[in-house]
C-alpha cells in the first residue's frame, strides 16, 4: 500500500510539472496536460478580465483587474487541486468552463441571471467544493438619441445608480447580444453599427465599427435567445452573427418581400429564436412575419390586416413574447395619422399558430381597447421569470403582463401637453397607470428577477431620466436617476427622439 500510494504522489506531481510547464496565461489546448486531483480545490482568488473573447490557444490577453465582474464578464479563476473537469458556479448560477491555463487555473464568464452584489465563485470536482468571492455588477444601457450618448445605469438591488456615459456621436438605436456584454448601436442615416464591450474593465467602450450599406436602419433588433441582430433596412434585412459577440459576422442581406418593400415599415422585432422577423408596415396596417433563418430573400410566414379599414397608418410599434408564442401590436394615433383625425389606442396579441394547415398562422387571441391613454409609442412585454417549484397555474399567452409607453387623455378641456405615461396590461382587462410625467417615455425594460420595471424618459428640454418602478404594480413611489443632461431650452427644436433601454440578462 505504501508502494502505491507513494506511485500516485509521483504521478501527481508529473501531472501538476506538466500543466505548470510555460507561462501561466497560455491556454491549455489539451485537458489530458491538467493533473488529476485527489484534493478539495481551493480558490485562491479571481481576476476579471473585461468582456472580451477566450481564445482556443496561445495566451490569454490580460487586461488590469478592477475587482468588479459585470455580466457577460471573463474571470480568471487562480488556485490548487481543480482537476481536469471541475465545475463552476457563480453567484448560484452554473457557469461553462471556456479554457484551462498552464498554472491550472479556470477560464469562465459571469452567466446571465447572476445576482448583484458580493457572489460566492464555487469550483467542484469530485472530491469537494472550493469557494471565493467576487462582487457582480449589472448594467442598463440607456440610449438619449439626441444626445448622442449611451448613458449607464448601476442596477442595484434598491434600484438603479447613474455609472457613467459613452460618446456615441449620431447613433439612434440600441440592441444588446444575449449573454449582455455587448452593446450594438447603430445610425439611422446609414447602415453603421459601433460595438461597445460593456464588461470592459473601467468602463464600457467602443471595440468595432462596421460600415454595412448607405441605406438608412429603420430598426436594429436581438434576438433573446439566439446570437442574431437583424439590422432592417426599407428594402432588405441584414443579420449579424454575434456568437462571438464584440466580432460580429455579416451576411448577405435578404431581400425583404415586394409588398413589404413598398409598405413603409413602422416597425419591426425579431422573434427570440433568431428565425423569425415581424414587420409592421403603415400601408394597410398590416404585420407580416417573415422567415429570415435560411439565406436568401426573406419569404413570408404569415400576414395578418391588423385595422384594414384605415387609411391612414395607425400601427405604433410591436414585441414578441419571450417565449415567441405571441405577438402584441399597439395602435392609435400616429404622425401619420393626426391629420385624419383621432384614432382609439388598442393592444392586439396575436397567437403565431401552429395548429392549421400551414406552418404558422397570426391569429387575434386578444383585443383591448385602452381609453385612458392616447399616440402610442413602445409595447413591451418583459422577461420570462422562473415559476416556483410545483405551479400549475398558468396564464394563455395573451394574458401576460406587457407594458405601454404613450400620452396620458387628456381630462377635460386643459389646453396644457398632455403628459407622458406608462400602463400596465395584465390578465384584466383594464390598464393601470404606473407612471405619469410631463415629457415622454420610451420602451419599458425589467430587470431579469421581474422586480424592476425600467423606463426611459425624456423631457421637453431633450435632458434624460431613468425610472424604476415595482414591476408587479406594488405601491411605492417611483425612483429616477438623471442619465444625461438638457440638450437645450425647451420649445427651442423639435420633441427628442424617444430615449430606449436594455437590461443586461
Amino acid at each position: 500500500m505504501r508502494g502505491a500510494r507513494a506511485l500516485a504522489t509521483a504521478a501527481l506531481a508529473v501531472g501538476s510539472i506538466a500543466a505548470c510547464a510555460g507561462p501561466r496565461e497560455e491556454i491549455v489546448e489539451d485537458r489530458f496536460e491538467i493533473a488529476e486531483s485527489a484534493r478539495t480545490p481551493n480558490v485562491t482568488s479571481i481576476d476579471d478580465l473585461g468582456g472580451g473573447d477566450v481564445p482556443l490557444q496561445g495566451r490569454l490577453a490580460l487586461e488590469a483587474s478592477d475587482g468588479v465582474a459585470v455580466i457577460g464578464e471573463t474571470l480568471w479563476i487562480h488556485g490548487t487541486a481543480f482537476g481536469r473537469q471541475p465545475s463552476v458556479t457563480v453567484g448560484g448560477r452554473p457557469a461553462a468552463v471556456l479554457a484551462r491555463t498552464r498554472d491550472g487555473g479556470i477560464l469562465t464568464r459571469v452567466p446571465p441571471l447572476t445576482p448583484v452584489g458580493p457572489q460566492s465563485v464555487v469550483v467542484g470536482n469530485e472530491v469537494g467544493k472550493g469557494e471565493g468571492s467576487i462582487t457582480v455588477r449589472r448594467y442598463a444601457a440607456v440610449l438619449g438619441a439626441d444626445a448622442g450618448q449611451v448613458a449607464w445605469a448601476e442596477l442595484r438591488p434598491d434600484g438603479p445608480v447613474a455609472a457613467g456615459a459613452t460618446a456615441v456621436p449620431g447613433k439612434r438605436l440600441l440592441a444588446l447580444s444575449p449573454d449582455g456584454r455587448a452593446a450594438y448601436v447603430a445610425e439611422a442615416g446609414r447602415s453603421v453599427v459601433d460595438v461597445i464591450d460593456v464588461a470592459a474593465n473601467g468602463a464600457p467602450k467602443i471595440v468595432a465599427h462596421l460600415e454595412l450599406d448607405k441605406e438608412p436602419v429603420l430598426a436594429l433588433a436581438a434576438a433573446g435567445r439566439a446570437w442574431t441582430v437583424a439590422v432592417v433596412r426599407a428594402r432588405d434585412v441584414e443579420l449579424l452573427d454575434v456568437t462571438s459577440p464584440l466580432h460580429p459576422a455579416r451576411s448577405l442581406p435578404r431581400a425583404l418581400p415586394a409588398d413589404v418593400r413598398g409598405a413603409r415599415i413602422a416597425a419591426a422585432e425579431l422573434s427570440p429564436d433568431g428565425k423569425r422577423l415581424a414587420v409592421a408596415s403603415e400601408e394597410g396596417n398590416r404585420v407580416t412575419l417573415l422567415d429570415v433563418a435560411a439565406r436568401g430573400p426573406a419569404t413570408v410566414a404569415a400576414s395578418l390586416a391588423v385595422l384594414p379599414d384605415v387609411r391612414e397608418g395607425v400601427i405604433a410599434d410591436l414585441a414578441f413574447s419571450p417565449a415567441g408564442d405571441t405577438l402584441w401590436i399597439a395602435t392609435g394615433d400616429t404622425a401619420r395619422s393626426r391629420a385624419a383625425g383621432p384614432q382609439p389606442t388598442q393592444l392586439f396579441a396575436a397567437r403565431l399558430d401552429t395548429s392549421g394547415a400551414a406552418p404558422v398562422a397570426l391569429v387575434v387571441a386578444r383585443t383591448l381597447a385602452l381609453p385612458a391613454a392616447e399616440a402610442p409609442a413602445r409595447v413591451s412585454t418583459g422577461r420570462t421569470i422562473p415559476l416556483p417549484s410545483g405551479s400549475a397555474i398558468r396564464l394563455p399567452p395573451e394574458r401576460a403582463t406587457v407594458f405601454l409607453a404613450a400620452k396620458a387623455k387628456p381630462q377635460g378641456d386643459d389646453d396644457a401637453p398632455a403628459p407622458g405615461a406608462v400602463l400596465r396590461v395584465g390578465a384584466e382587462d383594464a390598464a393601470t397607470t404606473m407612471l405619469s410625467e410631463p415629457g415622454s417615455f420610451g420602451g419599458a425594460d425589467l430587470t431579469p428577477d421581474g422586480s424592476w420595471m425600467l423606463v426611459p424618459h425624456v423631457g421637453d428640454d431633450g435632458a434624460v431620466r431613468l425610472f424604476a418602478v415595482r414591476a408587479d404594480g406594488r405601491a411605492g413611489a417611483p425612483r429616477s436617476i438623471p442619465l444625461l443632461g438638457a440638450a437645450g431650452k425647451a420649445g427651442a427644436r423639435a420633441l427628442p427622439a424617444l430615449p430606449i433601454v436594455r437590461v443586461q440578462p
